[in-house]
């Protein structure tokens, strides 16, 4: 299971995995209008997606109605790659971020 929330009000979606404990936190890699948390190992934690709506293929409606997300990591020799999919309104819909590993 994976938390998400998105606040319509400041346009941020946040994913986290379930697991996530604050004091796993070690770091926030920005890209560009994405923030993602690693652990101390470099592991994912979390995203943050700043103007949601702007950055991402979904409208306002359809964040607000998100009802359920699920995340996919992949390790790359040195890069990673988060792929989120989610489901709203009854229907699907997928993004990805790569960005570079900051593993120890």
């Amino acid at each position: 299971m994976v938390e998400f929330n998105y606040d319509s009000e400041v346009d941020i979606l946040t994913v986290d995995r379930e697991s996530r404990r604050p004091e796993d936190y070690q770091e926030s890699i920005p890209v560009g209008d994405y923030v993602v948390d690693v652990d101390e190992d470099g592991r994912f934690l979390g995203l943050e997606v700043l103007n949601a709506s702007q950055n991402l293929p979904f409208t306002i409606e359809e964040l607000e109605s998100i009802e359920s997300v699920e995340l996919e990591v992949k390790d790359r020799s040195g890069a990673e790659t988060v792929s989120v999919d989610m489901r709203y309104s009854g229907n699907k819909g997928k993004f990805s971020l790569g960005y570079e590993s900051v593993k120890a």
